[in-house]
């Protein structure tokens, strides 16, 4: 059984490309002028993505502690509720481990609850190296730091066509959750954000950037084909997809494809995204419990995911990260770092 756009990873990988873009332009930018504190940089990711995700994982818990028969599925001979079956996770979740676990194999008894956290622990596990490789080998030569990072996305891409060519295995752990397989939309936004940042390759993006609408208009159609069974395989056409479209609207940012993106409603998206990835999983299991697979209940979990991930975001995210933007050096990543990504 499929579910189109429902298991997310076209829209993980394009955001993974979209945040290696972003941070990575943040990143040399500073660091061009001599500026790159990597401590504040660090203090910044915590103070962004810390305060709404401690809400989910406390929210989570609570739903779990209160609807334990989640957790007694084939543990039928148990009447009482295993409490480490969800501190467990929630401690993965905090610490940024969860595809750890699950690329070994070792899903968490909660499952959806907290295993779609995955993304942003991938994510930020290479946050946690990126700014220490930037200053060790781009400050030395960008170029040969480029040359580098094109033999890491060459590397990775090897692999992902191997994964995806040569078997097909629904959800299998290592082409789904390897940090290996889903560095290559993360290298590839960190590559072009270099590339664009010291204009090499003109030509090429010059040729690449009328196609941008024509990528914005297939990533879609690409997740709606859903193939859990070659996801190495989606995340390359996402890949490369978002890469022509980046390249689209950073070269041609007064045409049709940068005026729809910068619209009203999608400015609205990409400041909530992050909202609307963390509380998406609540919202969908507490619907499908009342309502079940039906148009009313999509429709349902639609309209409650974006009233708990605006409540979020004006409650939880958007005070906190003004009190950080009051500080010198704050205010330059909060705008940066406004697109986040929602499985």
């Amino acid at each position: 059984m499929t579910r189109p756009l429902i298991d997310g990873f076209v829209g993980v990988t394009t955001f993974f490309c979209l945040s290696g873009y972003l941070i990575t332009t943040l990143l040399v930018s500073e660091l061009d002028t001599g500026a790159l504190d990597v401590r504040a940089f660090y203090r910044r990711r915590a103070a962004r993505l810390g305060p709404a995700l401690a809400a989910v994982i406390g929210v989570t818990i609570v739903v779990l502690l209160v609807q334990r028969h989640d957790l007694r599925a084939g543990l039928a001979h148990r009447q009482t509720l295993d409490v480490e079956q969800i501190l467990a996770p929630a401690g993965a979740v905090a610490t940024y481990t969860t595809s750890i676990f699950d690329w070994a194999g070792h899903p968490f008894a909660t499952y959806d609850y907290f295993n779609y956290t995955w993304s942003l622990s991938v994510e930020e596990q290479f946050y946690l190296v990126w700014p220490l490789a930037l200053l060790w080998g781009y400050r030395r030569s960008p170029r040969v730091f480029a040359a580098h990072i094109t033999a890491l996305i060459v590397t990775t891409l090897a692999i992902d066509l191997y994964l995806g060519l040569s078997r097909a295995v629904k959800y299998d752990p290592h082409e789904y959750f390897g940090t290996d397989t889903n560095a290559l939309p993360i290298l590839v936004g960190a590559w072009l954000a270099l590339v664009m940042h010291h204009g090499w390759l003109p030509r090429a993006v010059r040729h690449l950037a009328p196609a941008g609408l024509a990528a914005l208009a297939l990533l879609p159609a690409v997740g709606y084909l859903d193939d859990t069974s070659r996801p190495s395989l989606v995340i390359v056409a996402g890949t490369a997809l978002t890469l022509v479209l980046l390249i689209g609207v950073e070269t041609r940012p007064r045409s049709r494809l940068g005026t729809l993106l910068a619209s009203r409603p999608m400015r609205w998206l990409g400041e909530r995204s992050y909202s609307i990835y963390l509380w998406n999983v609540l919202a969908r299991i507490a619907i499908l419990s009342w309502l079940g697979h039906t148009i009313v209940g999509d429709v349902a979990w639609l309209a409650m995911l974006f009233v708990m991930a605006e409540s979020s975001f004006r409650f939880i995210e958007r005070p906190l990260r003004a009190r950080f933007a009051r500080r010198p050096g704050m205010l330059a990543e909060v705008r940066v770092e406004e697109p986040r990504y929602a499985p």
